[in-house]
């Protein structure tokens, strides 16, 4: 197979993922968008929706029912027995025909005792539902149509799976069903075959009180079911000879909004399902905890859920993320029509919220690695645009916003912040404190300098009861005194949740909308520090763009700034303006802007410039600086003695002091 065929086969395979998993990972625990079922060498495997397991809608109002988070609902408010949270979610469920028997396995969030849980399915054997059905035993739930059903509660804790086989039913053309069920009481928790995508499902996240019709966990059809006891509609209809011939066959998906699961390699105690009140991060451990909105983690398990939209246009697309929240999830604000028209259709962007381990990941540790593993479960399976890759998010997600583009810089084209703490209540108080981090996990205000290379846009509000006023306006004085481009909105009127209720995105889009990715910029600047990252899960922020292996020299909490700049391949430099300005969508608002008024071409020569401060060493790529075999000239002023190291090898020790003089060829 020639090259060109090759790259042409690659390119139809990305350009298909959009509407359908790959059928050659359909058996393997990689990802899945929940609620599709696919053929997969003869078997029929459901993967389900994680997190979804709240049982049915009695009538309870929010936020007496809701297990995590005053705007992350569940539209069913039932509960489980203490120590067995859950232990009747579904994850996977694969049938399989072996000889005379039809095999079953089901795939549980946790099982903790063998026989806690029961697994029914039921076949309706002529795809007619006018015929058979009746009641699901002790489930306390019927359907119309099916002839044969079996109940399965032999579960392994080490797997948490619970597996068996039937007689192979009669008939060609199968109607599957399938629930999931506490053992004790019968209460079904979750009901499989839902579909993977709600036509004019749309949650308002931000009006939880009163309404528990409906929820954020997709689960709002399941819920309703459960409360009326007929699950009929829920099945799966498949031909008996295409499981008896081994056919595959990816589902078919739509554009629109799904819950998307992907399979991690890390977990925290006990290693699988759900903690409701949360296992405890270390952000906010040293807060008043009357201020609540410390670090907790809510996803325990390797099956990580997260939100998002397929725009409805070809790719490639643009990738737009969207962190949430405090008290929200992985549906927020990507589940509402403005965002999706304005923000996804407009800009042609997968928008995506990952769920970040619960509703008060705040970004680091753990929940660092569910958006790093989230972004790049994305772009594995989309035809994503990777120079057009934004940073967005919510208050909390603001904060992450922050921090996620700040120290990794290099993955985005852009960032939009909509009201986001900034790192620190006590940033621009006119009292000077109390100091109150909530989860965060390093000060926003410390590390945005690192977004010179990353034009920024900011909404606050004048009315924030949350984040308040004087911590948007210490985050506008800090952008000031910075060579970032930006641009910071104030709403005088507007308070936390006004920009969410309104569902109007305009301003923002249009600001990001002709962005790109800065792949090798002349000007690097990098600040951090070891106390930000979790070796334990793989993450270290020590590179940034040609930068890399950079080590702080103090203390574990003292930050350390890389301000370089490379001449070898020339390259445009911004002349800096300040703007204002004013307006009134959605609401008045006031403006400061600094921009490029133009460019500064670079003269290309190999020299390297700029400040250390607070580094011991540090290695410069000399392919992207255009610097390899060429007699470099540097001049850069240090605290501290550096070593410097280029990638093909050379190495020169800097300072303290201004440091001048030439790296041999």
């Amino acid at each position: 197979m020639t090259r060109a065929v090759v790259a042409l086969v690659a390119l139809l395979v990305l350009a298909a993922a959009p509407a359908a998993d790959a059928a050659a990972k359909c058996m393997k625990p990689y990802s899945w968008v929940a609620g599709a079922t696919s053929l997969c060498r003869g078997a029929v495997v459901y993967g389900d929706f994680v997190g979804d397991d709240y049982g049915a809608d009695t009538g309870e109002t929010w936020p007496e029912s809701q297990r995590i988070g005053s705007l992350s609902p569940g539209a069913g408010d039932q509960d489980y027995p203490e120590g067995q949270e859950a232990t009747a979610d579904l994850i996977r469920l694969t049938l399989r025909i072996s000889g005379k028997r039809l095999l079953v396995r089901g795939l549980l969030h946790a099982l903790y005792e063998p026989k806690s849980t029961v697994l029914a399915v039921a076949i309706d054997t002529d795809n007619d539902q006018t015929t058979g059905g009746g009641e699901w035993g002790d489930l306390g739930v019927e359907s119309r149509g099916w002839d044969r059903i079996e109940y399965f509660q032999r579960g392994n804790v080490r797997t948490n799976v619970i597996r068996g086989s039937m007689p192979l039913p009669e008939g060609r053309k199968w109607r599957i069903q399938a629930a999931v069920a506490i053992a004790d009481s019968g209460q079904v928790m979750n009901v499989a075959f839902r579909p993977n995508d709600y036509p004019g499902w749309s949650q308002d996240t931000t009006s939880s009180a009163g309404d528990s019709s409906t929820g954020s966990f997709f689960e709002d059809q399941q819920a309703e079911a459960l409360a009326e006891g007929d699950i009929s509609q829920f099945g799966f209809k498949v031909r008996v000879r295409a499981l008896k011939r081994g056919r595959t066959r990816a589902a078919k998906l739509k554009p629109g909004l799904h819950e998307r699961v992907y399979t991690s390699r890390h977990t925290l105690p006990p290693g699988e399902g759900m903690s409701y009140e949360g296992v405890p991060g270390r952000g906010g451990a040293d807060n008043d905890p009357k201020l609540g909105f410390e670090q907790t983690f809510n996803f325990l398990g390797r099956y990580q859920p997260y939100g998002i939209y397929l725009p409805k246009q070809d790719g490639p697309h643009g990738m737009q993320m969207v962190f949430h929240g405090s008290s929200s999830n992985l549906s927020a604000l990507i589940a509402q029509p403005g965002m999706q028209e304005v923000l996804g259709e407009g800009m042609n962007r997968i928008l995506v919220t990952p769920e970040g381990r619960g509703t008060e990941g705040w970004g680091s540790d753990i929940s660092e690695r569910d958006l790093l593993d989230v972004m790049a479960d994305v772009q594995r399976t989309y035809a994503v645009d990777r120079s057009r890759v934004f940073a967005a998010g919510y208050s909390q997600g603001g904060y992450v916003t922050y921090r996620m583009a700040s120290l990794h810089p290099d993955r985005f084209a852009g960032a939009i912040d909509w009201v986001g703490f900034t790192g620190d209540g006590a940033n621009g108080s006119p009292t000077g404190g109390p100091s109150y981090t909530a989860g965060a996990i390093g000060n926003g205000v410390d590390l945005i300098k690192n977004l010179l290379n990353v034009p920024t846009v900011m909404l606050y509000a004048g009315g924030d009861y949350l984040v308040h006023a004087w911590t948007a306006q210490a985050m506008n004085d800090a952008f000031a005194e910075t060579d970032n481009l930006y641009r910071f909105y104030m709403h005088p009127a507007a308070e936390h949740l006004t920009f969410a209720a309104t569902d109007d995105w305009r301003k923002e889009a249009e600001y990001t909308k002709d962005l790109r990715r800065a792949r090798n910029p002349p000007r690097v600047v990098f600040t951090t520090a070891p106390f930000l990252d979790a070796r334990q899960y793989g993450i270290r922020h020590d590179r940034a763009y040609w930068v890399s292996r950079v080590r702080t020299s103090g203390e574990p909490t003292d930050y350390g700034t890389v301000d370089l700049t490379s001449a070898g391949c020339g390259g445009k430099l911004p002349v800096l303006e300040r703007a204002s300005g004013s307006g009134d969508d959605p609401v008045p608002w006031t403006l400061d802007e600094q921009l490029a008024a133009s460019m500064k071409e670079q003269t290309p020569a190999p020299n390297l410039t700029g400040t250390l401060t607070g580094i011991e060493s540090l290695r410069v790529n000399a392919r992207r600086t255009c610097l390899e075999g060429k007699l470099v000239e540097y001049d850069v002023e240090t605290d501290a003695p550096v070593t410097l190291e280029l990638s093909d090898g050379r190495t020169a020790k800097l300072g303290p002091g201004q440091a001048r003089g030439r790296i041999a060829r």
